[in-house]
């Protein structure tokens, strides 16, 4: 089925990074291992040691150690998170903040949520960045999921961005929820 463009969010499914966002990823985890979804080898958004672009096909790829994954925002996006959820179970993804959006009803978040420990929602939208530099403007509700065992440091390193809540442990199968 066709979804007619006025029915997206946006022209395009690259929504680039804020520098503040990152810089709070970084208090978080120390660093950024990989970019699974960057947007260039030669000047990435995100300031990680390894970048996959779309020629490299981030889900085909290992991805190991701190992940930050801002995923391209169309209709298959579950597809990031249960690479996301995969990756964690093997082992090879110790830690990652995954940015993405407030959707509740959908398989995506249900993914997400299955994996994470901890959720912030900003207490304003995020204005990204388009792929040509300009502002690209928020049409939804943002949220950062924390997928890992420091929850203090997240906590920490998002309190000022928004409110962290923790997810239940109900849902969560992962990610070990330490105070």
């Amino acid at each position: 089925m066709t979804v007619p463009p006025a029915l997206l969010s946006h022209e395009s499914t690259e929504h680039y990074t804020p520098q503040y966002i990152l810089a709070a990823v970084i208090a978080c985890m120390g660093a950024i291992d990989l970019d699974p979804c960057s947007n260039s080898r030669e000047i990435p958004n995100v300031p990680a040691a390894r970048h996959y672009t779309v020629q490299e096909n981030g889900l085909v790829q290992p991805w190991e150690d701190r992940i930050f994954l801002n995923p391209p925002f169309g209709h298959d996006v579950e597809r990031w998170f249960s690479k996301l959820y995969l990756e964690r179970s093997a082992g090879r993804t110790t830690e990652a903040i995954v940015l993405w959006k407030s959707a509740t009803e959908t398989a995506a978040w249900k993914t997400l949520t299955a994996i994470s420990c901890r959720v912030c929602f900003p207490s304003a939208r995020i204005r990204f960045i388009g792929p040509q530099g300009n502002d690209s403007g928020p049409t939804f509700s943002p949220a950062l999921f924390y997928v890992g065992s420091r929850v203090k440091r997240f906590e920490e390193a998002f309190a000022e961005i928004g409110m962290v809540w923790v997810v239940p442990l109900t849902i969560s199968l992962l990610s070990p929820h330490v105070a």
